[in-house]
């Protein structure tokens, strides 16, 4: 059975002032359903250019994939340009990432649920009663404590 993603010989880089610089020269892996895998490595190393390239939200310019393959569902998505329809059904509805750097992770002014909701409303077309409840049912189901008051507080005193 095919992996549920295979990244092959990855080659991204950035075309700067002083030169084009290398951010992913060969990067290789897969990952199989259900498995949870865990990016070290050094700062700078390119971790986070790489995952951005998966789902290509790299700025072009001045960032560019130059290489290498990233196989989701049998496709392969560097196929399709990153502003297509195809990509954006893919970003954030079938494939996400919650990234470290405060500035491209969750944003702490909303909810939790709030921002759940959000992600369920434009990727899976729930409706926002739907999507308030499987919010709850999410934040429960990875053990948070009070998941229901955690989503519907901020719920009402927004709404």
């Amino acid at each position: 059975m095919a992996p549920l993603l295979e990244v092959k010989n990855l080659k991204v880089v950035f075309h700067t002032s002083a030169g084009t610089v290398k951010a992913v020269d060969g990067m290789s892996y897969y990952i199989e359903e259900g498995e949870v895998v865990g990016l070290v490595g050094e700062s700078g190393c390119g971790k986070s250019v790489s995952q951005m390239a998966v789902t290509q939200i790299i700025a072009s310019p001045p960032g560019k994939i130059v290489g290498g393959e990233v196989i989701f569902g049998g496709e392969n998505l560097l196929r399709y340009k990153a502003d297509s329809n195809q990509m954006r059904v893919i970003r954030g509805g079938k494939i996400g990432m919650v990234f470290q750097e405060p500035m491209t992770s969750f944003n702490p002014v909303f909810t939790i649920g709030d921002q759940i909701m959000e992600s369920l409303i434009l990727h899976l077309k729930f409706n926002r009663q739907d999507a308030k409840q499987r919010a709850i049912e999410l934040l429960e189901q990875v053990g948070i404590p009070d998941a229901k008051i955690r989503v519907l507080v901020f719920y009402f005193y927004v709404h």
